[in-house]
């Protein structure tokens, strides 16, 4: 199946939302970070989810579980194992202590990833369950989804403020699941929008109107819950926030060339800015200039970060293809 470009825009658009956010730090306004923040990571799910339904070829379990594994989980492991020998080297130099090590190869180990990594196996399991459940009856699906919102309806019961070490330490393997929960759910959606969008994806004046009018709810269920219940955060802003997205990108912004290419480039966006790029940011801004991250100059770093993410994508398209499971 040819990409599709008004993906690769959605996709770039939110990979560099994902950016900003993670770089700045009392720039922008509270509900900005919030409705931003509700959607820049489902946008992946939904998107998945919105290409599973137009591929019309259908594979087995154990071929879509192949290459998921290909593309998320080969990442997943060699990038773990290459941010955990940048951390070991700032351990060396004194940057970090043998408890963060040590705390970095168990989220590891039980998929609650480093940093952004924890993305691709929620990705990765969550699209092997979507692929199992969309053949069967609703019956199933609706029972599943009940399983679903139960668990992380827990989830958030048990773990919500809790921020000792032992209980970060026990949470993590159940973050884990709750991440693949979320990516179901997400991919599930995408998958039926697609199919419910299907009679009006050439009109391009519904979709635009549509698209902008689910941005805004998106705004308002992300900031303002109703009765003080988190039900827009959690359910509503999640998923059509990222779907106003993709009716937007498809009546207007097609062929974006720059948010085209951090769309292509994702992945390697990914698992580069956060664990490496970021860190390095910090300790030039806070160890060799005394100045604290924070404000006006989290957003300068931002900005100076993008060309030396270009670097990246040069250097791993020419040298480390394999890192990312391509060839």
């Amino acid at each position: 199946m040819a990409r599709e470009k008004y993906i690769d825009t959605v996709k770039g658009f939110c990979i560099l939302c994902i950016v900003l956010l993670h770089y700045t730090s009392g720039v922008f306004p509270d509900e900005f970070n919030v409705f931003v923040g509700s959607f820049m990571i489902t946008a992946f799910y939904i998107v998945a989810g919105w290409l599973s339904a137009m591929n019309v070829s259908d594979i087995g379990l154990k071929a879509f579980a192949s290459k998921r594994f290909r593309q998320l989980g080969i990442p997943y492991l060699y990038w773990t194992v290459i941010i955990l020998l940048f951390d070991m080297i700032l351990w060396i130099a004194g940057y970090y202590d043998v408890y963060y090590i040590g705390k970095e190869i168990y989220k590891s180990l039980v998929l609650r990833g480093i940093g952004t990594l924890w993305f691709l196996p929620a990705l990765m399991i969550g699209g092997i369950v979507w692929h199992v459940l969309k053949g069967k009856n609703i019956w199933i699906k609706l029972f599943a989804l009940c399983l679903t919102i139960g668990y992380q309806c827990m989830y958030i019961y048990v773990f919500k403020g809790e921020s000792t070490d032992v209980m970060k330490i026990i949470n993590a393997p159940f973050r884990a699941i709750y991440n693949m929960t979320e990516a179901w759910i997400g991919i599930a959606f995408g998958y039926y929008a697609y199919q419910f969008s299907i009679k009006i994806l050439e009109n391009r004046m519904i979709l635009f109107v549509v698209g902008l009018f689910l941005l805004v709810v998106a705004y308002i269920t992300a900031n303002y819950y109703p009765f003080g219940f988190s039900v827009g955060w959690h359910y509503l802003a999640p998923l059509i926030g990222p779907l106003g997205l993709v009716y937007l990108a498809k009546s207007v912004f097609q062929s974006l060339t720059y948010l085209n290419y951090w769309g292509y480039n994702s992945l390697n966006l990914m698992v580069t800015h956060y664990s490496i790029t970021l860190v390095l940011f910090k300790i030039l801004i806070e160890n060799v200039f005394g100045l604290s991250f924070y404000g006006w100059i989290t957003l300068i770093a931002f900005f100076i970060s993008i060309p030396i993410q270009h670097l990246w994508v040069m250097f791993i398209d020419k040298y480390a293809r394999f890192t990312l499971g391509k060839k």
